[in-house]
């Protein structure tokens, strides 16, 4: 894997787990945080040619986090 794409998926680690501590908090920018991360997380398994695995865990993920953003929006969450 080149320095690129390790960087990549460095930062999407990073931006996972401030993702998760920001959900611990009920703060709705959590979201945000995981879409990001998943887009980082499924170049980073594209590029190494996992995509089978781009497609089952990046993009269901992904979607599962557009979902959060929609359902926390309706249900009045904090920004």
């Amino acid at each position: 894997m080149n320095l690129t794409l390790e960087a990549l998926s460095l930062a999407g680690t990073i931006l996972a787990i401030a993702g998760v501590s920001l959900n611990n908090r009920k703060i709705r920018l959590c979201f945000i945080l995981f879409m990001a991360s998943n887009v980082a997380a499924m170049i980073v398994h594209l590029a190494a040619g996992l995509l089978v695995f781009a497609i089952l865990r990046d993009w269901m993920f992904l979607i599962l986090a557009v979902e959060g953003w929609f359902l926390w929006r309706k249900r009045g969450g904090s920004a």
